[in-house]
C-alpha cells in the first residue's frame, strides 16, 4: 500500500511540476517602444520580444506586427522575425504627433498563437514660425542699388546733353 501511495504521489507531482511547461504559450517580455511611452519623435522601429522562438513557416510568416496613427493609417512596414524577436520599421515620413496602436499576432514555436495590443503616443516638439516679412534692404546691398541708379541717371543726363546739341 506505501509503494502505491508513493508512485501515485510521484506521478501526481511530475504532472504538477510539467504542467505549466507544456501548457504555457509565448508571453510578451518587453516592447520598444514600451507600452504608454511618449516620445519626443517617430521611432525607426517596434519591436517585440516574447519568451520564446517565434514560429516561420519555410519562407511563409505567420506573424503578424501592425503599427496604426488614430486615423487608422498603417504606418509599419514588413514584418521580420528574429528568433524571439519580432519587428517591424515604421515609415517616418507619415508618423506624426499622436497616439499609435501596435496590434501583434505571434505564433509561438509550439503552434499557438498569442494576441495583443498596446498604444504609444508621439509627442513631437511644437514647429512655431515666426511670420515671414520682407527682407529689409541692408546697407551694402542699398548702397550699390543707389549708385546704380546714380550711374544710370549720369548716363541719361549724358545722352541728353549730346542730343540737344
Amino acid at each position: 500500500m506505501a509503494k502505491k501511495f508513493f508512485f501515485l504521489m510521484a506521478v501526481f507531482s511530475f504532472i504538477a511540476l510539467s504542467s505549466p511547461m507544456a501548457f504555457s504559450h509565448s508571453a510578451l517580455v518587453s516592447s520598444n517602444p514600451a507600452a504608454g511611452a511618449d516620445l519626443s519623435e517617430a521611432p525607426d522601429e517596434v519591436r517585440l520580444k516574447f519568451n520564446e522562438e517565434l514560429l516561420l513557416l519555410g519562407n511563409e510568416n505567420p506573424n503578424k506586427l501592425e503599427v496604426t496613427d488614430s486615423s487608422g493609417e498603417v504606418v509599419s512596414g514588413e514584418v521580420m522575425v528574429n528568433g524571439p524577436e519580432v519587428f517591424t520599421l515604421i515609415n517616418k515620413e507619415i508618423a506624426v504627433s499622436g497616439e499609435y496602436s501596435v496590434r501583434y499576432r505571434v505564433v509561438s514555436a509550439d503552434g499557438h498563437p498569442v494576441e495583443g495590443e498596446y498604444k504609444f503616443t508621439i509627442t513631437g516638439p511644437e514647429v512655431i514660425s515666426a511670420p515671414i516679412s520682407p527682407a529689409a534692404e541692408d546697407g551694402p546691398n542699398l548702397l550699390v542699388r543707389f549708385l546704380f541708379a546714380f550711374v544710370l541717371l549720369g548716363i541719361g543726363a549724358l545722352a541728353l546733353l549730346r542730343l540737344r546739341k
